[in-house]
């Protein structure tokens, strides 16, 4: 089975500067070779595909009976788009160009290649579930690697090759509906599958790490909002100054003023229409003053019991995984919709395998059982899914993967839009206001 597939995977984490080099010799997971080397550059800019070429130097050199002939590789899930679209049903030639339409006007499909999959239909509509990733991230990988002598079978992304790898270590999710929650020591990656496609993702920046600590974690500083916060906190002052600036002001008038003052509000008001339009907004000024930032304490009545043991102290950091795992799956009624999820499988060292009966104990609650995925032993499969997924590529989850053979049509393509036909009809049903022309 794993001849049809690949024998070597590159993982290209962009949000955290990695690149990682996974192989493994005649399908023998236990044996793969795996190597990761650092790097700093802006995703997808010259500098960064450049680091990539270094990269594969160096791995070449540290391991040069490595097998890079054909590779399956793995980009960071935001280097993709997952969307779901509903259309009325029509005759299938005019469904594709309504969709086609859809898509150029919500992201401009020109420069994105898209992966179409009919996911539901019935008599009234059909929804479509679209991955998109930009042409140019996927025709410079591919230069990329032809400078080095590697040819590019498959490109995918994490969330996709991560549940390819639950579907091999657990064969009775390959054609079911279900959470997948992966946690890494430094974050952790929710997905959402239906019928065994990955339809969409969701990243937490914390992982396995607030699990090991003696204490409860406050929510609020696993998140780093101090962008948005310090807007907020400028915003508050703002208002808060100007709200004392007028109190001082109406303090400070006399009996004969007051009459000027009510009177120039009366005139004010005739004209409210007029000013509205004249008014200039302040632009918000950062203060440059940092805040230290503490935990959020809440009312008595929010708080849950302290913890009595490191257990339970443990559950009260994982419950955190458990909250934005609901929250995902409540927020994405158009997915679950299509295959509500049986369970969550979890993805975490066996040591915290206890936390399963803690948190299926409040099943009815939550509406939803915590499952462990499996009992893999190798940690280069476990701590990997995403790479080790990647092997799999041609055999799960093919609407999410993007394949070398597609790059010599994006030409074609382009001399067809260029020569109008379906891209002008297509810009016109997109840009024509409901209601036709004005």
């Amino acid at each position: 089975m794993f001849d049809k597939n690949f024998d070597s995977v590159i993982g290209i984490d962009s949000d955290r500067g990695k690149i990682h080099f996974y192989s493994a010799e005649k399908g023998n997971k236990n044996a793969i070779s795996y190597f990761v080397g650092s790097f700093k550059a802006k995703p997808f800019s010259k500098a960064f595909y450049e680091k990539i070429s270094s990269m594969i130097e160096k791995f070449r050199e540290s391991q040069p009976s490595g097998a890079l002939q054909k590779v399956s590789i793995v980009l960071s899930d935001s280097s993709v788009l997952t969307d779901t679209v509903n259309l009325p049903i029509i005759n299938k030639r005019a469904m594709d160009t309504s969709l086609s339409a859809s898509l150029a006007n919500l992201y401009g499909s020109t420069d994105i290649k898209f992966n179409r999959l009919l996911a539901m239909q019935n008599k009234q509509f059909a929804t479509y579930a679209v991955t998109g990733m930009r042409k140019e991230i996927l025709v410079r990988l591919q230069g990329v690697l032809s400078e080095n002598q590697i040819g590019m079978g498959n490109v995918t992304y994490g969330a996709a090759a991560a549940t390819n790898a639950a579907m091999m270590l657990n064969p009775k999710l390959k054609n079911a509906s279900f959470a997948l929650l992966d946690l890494k020591e430094d974050f952790a990656r929710i997905v959402l599958v239906v019928k065994g496609r990955t339809f969409g993702f969701y990243s937490l920046p914390f992982g396995t790490g607030i699990l090991k600590t003696t204490s409860v974690e406050a929510e609020n500083m696993l998140f780093d909002h101090s962008p948005a916060e310090l807007i907020v906190l400028n915003a508050k002052e703002k208002a808060k100054a100007k709200a004392l600036t007028m109190a001082d002001d109406f303090m400070t008038l006399s009996a004969d003023d007051e009459e000027e003052e009510d009177a120039s509000v009366e005139a004010k008001g005739e004209n409210d229409d007029e000013d509205e339009d004249e008014e200039i907004e302040e632009p918000i000024v950062y203060s440059g003053r940092l805040r230290k930032k503490t935990p959020r304490k809440f009312p008595k009545y929010m708080q849950r019991p302290d913890p009595t043991s490191k257990a339970e102290c443990v559950y009260e950091n994982f419950r955190f995984f458990v909250k934005w795992t609901l929250e995902f799956i409540a927020s994405n009624a158009s997915i679950t919709a299509l295959g509500a999820p049986e369970a969550v499988y979890v993805n975490m060292p066996e040591e915290y395998s206890f936390l399963y009966d803690m948190v299926n104990a409040e099943a009815a609650e939550n509406g939803i059982r915590f499952e462990p995925l499996s009992n893999e032993p190798n940690e280069l499969v476990r701590k990997n899914l995403e790479l080790y997924g990647g092997f799999f590529a041609k055999q799960f989850n093919r609407s999410n993967n993007f394949h070398a053979s597609q790059l010599d049509s994006f030409k074609t393509k382009a001399a067809e839009r260029s020569s109008g036909s379906l891209f002008d009809t297509i810009k016109r049903i997109a840009t024509t206001p409901i209601g036709g022309k004005k």
